[in-house]
């Protein structure tokens, strides 16, 4: 797993040194939420999650895209700054303040697998988290909007074992995208993302992976004067392993700057969140995107 993390290491500073290398003026779209513009840009991100079980997670994660071509993008996710806390669950001791017994929570997708009995004393672990990136290719127009093929690779870089997946995992990608001419704004379009993750490789004490992903988006431009928009995110999820579906819904409201900066907070709500699954109950995050 060392030998593993230092590679990961070594790819997420080449991939940041080639995104800096290949920096384009001009062209970016608007708000960067299109998945059919390929355009540089560079957008860290913070995000508080709350498990139905009382699991809490911070993260501050790297992200960005690396356009090779007009037909074809690369990006990369890693959360740089990771915390994982259960001391809001049955596992905390509150008379002695320290972690145990009780019951280990689990923590569902997309968090890797709730945390582990040989969590620290306090209930909290940190470090640096699993790294994902994506290969994507816009293969053209069909059906009325436009296609996106691609994979996302799933790399187990957590710094300890608690904070990752400890699993290799494969998500081949098909993306639909439509402009919605119907809509008063213009540069309104609905994007669906559909993702079927699988592991490759995992250690024997994890579970096996085998999940559809949803993520599914609606662009609604709501003022050109003052450079807002909204753009609602639905994720159906379903564990085939454990027959079970889970969904989350999370609206984003964005605002738009000058010389290609957007800033937008993202607030999200699991619906009918299951406990004993480690589905989501809320979260918030908020974020900067850079067009370079």
């Amino acid at each position: 797993m060392r030998n593993l993390r230092t590679i990961g290491l070594l790819m997420l500073v080449t991939i940041v040194l080639i995104g800096v290398a290949n920096a384009q003026e001009g062209g970016a779209p608007q708000t960067g939420t299109d998945p059919r513009d390929f355009a540089n840009k560079f957008m860290p991100y913070y995000r508080f999650t709350e498990l139905e079980n009382g699991l809490e997670q911070n993260e501050l994660v790297l992200f960005g895209l690396i356009a090779l071509s007009p037909k074809i993008a690369f990006t990369y996710e890693v959360p740089l700054a990771y915390e994982r806390d259960i001391s809001d669950t049955d596992l905390f001791n509150s008379s002695t303040g320290t972690c145990g017994p009780g019951v280990i929570p689990p923590g569902g997708f997309p968090l890797p697998g709730g945390l582990p009995v040989d969590v620290e004393g306090d209930c909290k672990e940190t470090g640096v988290g699993d790294m994902n990136f994506r290969l994507i290719f816009n293969v053209g127009s069909g059906l009325g909007g436009d296609w996106l093929v691609g994979a996302q690779f799933n790399i187990p870089l957590a710094t300890e074992d608690v904070l990752g997946s400890e699993t290799f995992s494969l998500a081949p990608m098909v993306t639909y995208v439509k402009d919605i001419k119907a809509y008063p704004a213009p540069g309104a379009f609905f994007a669906l993302m559909n993702f079927y993750q699988f592991d490759v490789w995992k250690d024997d004490s994890r579970p096996d992976q085998s999940l559809y992903i949803g993520r599914w988006f609606v662009m609604l431009p709501l003022s050109k004067k003052f450079k807002i928009y909204a753009l609602p995110e639905f994720q159906p999820i379903y564990d085939f392993e454990n027959d079970h579906f889970s969904f989350w819904a999370g609206p984003e409201f964005g605002k738009m700057l000058d010389g290609g900066n957007v800033l937008y907070l993202k607030p999200g709500f699991g619906v009918t969140p299951h406990e004993g699954q480690g589905d989501r109950d809320f979260s918030f995050e908020f974020g900067w995107r850079k067009f370079m």
